[in-house]
């Protein structure tokens, strides 16, 4: 109870601080500006990748392979860079990677060290560390250049100055330089280029990320845009790899089929400016040193786990946070502790913890825009989930809510009360609460509730109908007129129903990470339905709840949408009515992506006589709404 009541003081601070981050107009302007545009690119130079699902099947089953053979992968690496001369250190952990590129850096002699992007250095904290030994570091990615010298972290996975308009970059580097730059992108570039040429040809070390490394030559591979991964690589007398575990792959082959994949499905192009591939040290100059350091960090533990496996197939092309909407809304210092968004989630369990990763995952809305964008197949709400399940140190007070709102007699109880106060006085609730109901309307639960109505016009509870009607608990209290309307519509259809006794789905339960209350539920509704008999569905949150009960094991009646149920009585023919009217359809995140109910409901609309249908550009975003979301971060789903 002591953890419940500190997370809900905690609450009004974080409020007011997401608050702050959502109303800046710049940040915002920047984020919808580039996502807009990475979306549109992206959508376009897919057109020439062919089938994208059987991309993702392929590019899903070719690194699970790699995965499951990295251990035997990496031995054949490490005998490949030792035999050209190079040295291989595998780190088991961030310390131990510091204190490795740190021991190099000092023996290389004199101070400065070069840097290509690499957000495995973030994830260790390398830069600190090497300041902290006499060390100038400088980055040479102008992104990641631009907030060094800001003293920021990276905003976005690959374009980590995302969040930075003309302007402020042009004061970045005028306070950097002393002197003033203009907000003309060209001349801060060539600006830019000219300063960093001499820190490459002063260096004494180059260190670079790398994307994909290949086991058969073995060989690794690194992609820029900008030509300074090559500068860092080639200039220096030592030059140091750092990477991940999870980068490899078995071929050459494997390799190239990822950069089909990378650019076009991260910022919409068929093709990056450069793609350098190393096999060993670039012998220049005798004596040039050859160093890879391959980081752990609990990536090895990783894979023996079966959801945070499905995290290390990821190629860090970023699109999952270019469509996610509270990416969009908070930006990526908000949403990420060093990794970012909904897969930033896992990142930051395997390496940081799961205390740390709760506070990103609570963020997610669970959506599922992810998942049609991950050219790896990864379930990224699942894996939220995931982390939300395990920390049981911290969501406490979401946990007992729901636990609370589980409970049906009582929630029966306190939607009666509810139902007698007005709306408008909730809206005006005093304090931090208030933060929550001043920017929303409010329903009152409705009286009577839809069982009761039900059992009233002969509905009879688990027989005397073809089809059982689970109404859930936002129809049975708040919208029974939606359940009344259903039963109308389809007792006109001749499709007689039952209705049977309910539970809370379990949904809720599950995207706080109580899987068992949700398993609990899901057993409780099934072995209330009457055998044989297809469940209706009224709200797509209910529908997934049960939909997603498969994995137990447990069999399942069939599940049906009411769109889907209607279009199946219906066949070829048209809808058995009228309605004069514009109708605009916003289709649920649970519905279209987490069931794949898409097409349905539209088409459904577009048999009735009479209705014109409003298609907005945003009518598959996410609203918001997310269940318990709009009450844990208003601001944020406001």
């Amino acid at each position: 109870m002591r953890g419940v009541l500190k997370e809900l003081r905690e609450y009004p601070s974080r409020w007011r601080r997401l608050q702050e981050v959502v109303r800046n107009p710049i940040m915002r302007e920047a984020l919808e500006r580039a996502m807009t545009r990475f979306a549109q690119g992206r959508a376009q130079a897919l057109e020439g990748l062919g089938d994208f699902q059987e991309l993702v099947e392929l590019c899903r089953d070719m690194k699970d392979r790699a995965l499951d053979r990295s251990r035997e992968l990496w031995d054949r690496v490490q005998n490949g860079v030792v035999a050209r001369g190079g040295t291989f250190y595998l780190a088991p952990d961030a310390q131990a990677a510091r204190e490795y590129i740190g021991r190099l850096a000092r023996e290389a002699g004199g101070n400065l060290v070069v840097k290509g992007k690499s957000i495995t250095s973030e994830e260790i904290e390398l830069n600190p560390y090497l300041e902290s030994l006499g060390l100038e570091v400088v980055e040479t990615d102008l992104g990641e250049r631009i907030i060094q010298l800001a003293g920021e972290k990276p905003s976005h996975i690959i374009v980590p100055a995302i969040h930075k308009t003309k302007e402020e970059v042009a004061r970045v580097f005028s306070q950097a330089w002393g002197r003033e730059v203009p907000d003309d992108p060209y001349v801060i570039t060539k600006e830019v280029r000219k300063d960093l040429r001499q820190k490459f040809l002063s260096a004494n070390m180059g260190m670079t990320g790398i994307n994909v490394v290949s086991a058969d030559l073995p060989a690794f591979f690194l992609m820029t845009n900008e030509g300074n991964g090559r500068l860092c690589s080639t200039l220096p007398p030592v030059y140091v790899i750092l990477t991940g575990w999870e980068k490899i792959v078995e071929s050459v082959e494997d390799a190239f089929t990822i950069f089909d994949v990378l650019p076009v499905n991260s910022v919409g192009l068929k093709y990056s400016s450069y793609l350098s591939i190393f096999t060993g040290s670039f012998l220049w100059k005798k004596g040039r040193q050859f160093h890879v350091v391959i980081l752990d960090n609990g990536r090895r533990k990783a894979l023996d786990d079966p959801f945070f496996k499905e995290a290390l197939r990821c190629i860090r092309c970023g699109a999952c946070m270019n469509v996610c909407p509270v990416y969009k809304t908070v930006g990526g210092h908000t949403f990420a502790h060093i990794y970012m968004g909904g897969i930033g989630a896992a990142w930051t369990a395997i390496t940081n913890g799961l205390e740390e990763a709760r506070e990103v995952a609570s963020l997610c809305t669970g959506c599922g825009t992810c998942l049609e964008v991950c050219p790896m197949g990864i379930p990224i709400p699942s894996l939220v989930e995931h982390v939300k399940e395990l920390a049981k140190e911290k969501g406490q007070a979401e946990r007992m809510a729901i636990r609370l709102v589980a409970k049906r007699k009582l929630l029966e109880s306190a939607t009666g009360l509810a139902s007698l106060v007005a709306p408008e006085r909730i809206a005006r609730l005093p304090g931090p609460a208030g933060l929550i109901t001043q920017e929303r309307v409010l329903e009152r639960p409705q009286q009577p509730p839809f069982h009761p109505w039900a059992l009233s016009r002969g509905l009879e509870m688990g027989k005397g109908g073809e089809v059982t009607l689970f109404a859930g608990c936002m129809v049975e209290f708040f919208y029974p007129n939606i359940g009344r309307d259903a039963v109308e519509l389809l007792t006109r259809m001749g499709v007689p129903l039952q209705i049977m006794k309910e539970e809370c789905c379990g949904l809720p339960a599950r995207t706080v990470g109580e899987m068992g209350l949700w398993e609990e539920l899901a057993a409780k509704n099934l072995s209330y339905v009457p055998p044989g008999k297809p469940l209706l569905f009224l709200c797509a949150t209910c529908m997934s709840g049960m939909h997603g009960y498969r994995e137990s094991g447990k069999e399942l009646p069939p599940l049906y949408d009411l769109s889907q149920l209607v279009l199946e009585k219906l066949g070829g023919g048209s809808f058995p009515g009228s309605c004069k009217a514009k109708v605009a359809y916003h289709s649920p995140c649970h519905l279209e992506r987490h069931l794949g109910v898409k097409e349905e409901p539209l088409e459904l609309l577009s048999r009735i006589r009479g209705v014109k249908i409003i298609e907005g550009e945003e009518a598959h975003l996410c609203c918001g709404g997310a269940g318990l979301y709009a009450f844990k971060y208003p601001p944020v789903s406001v």
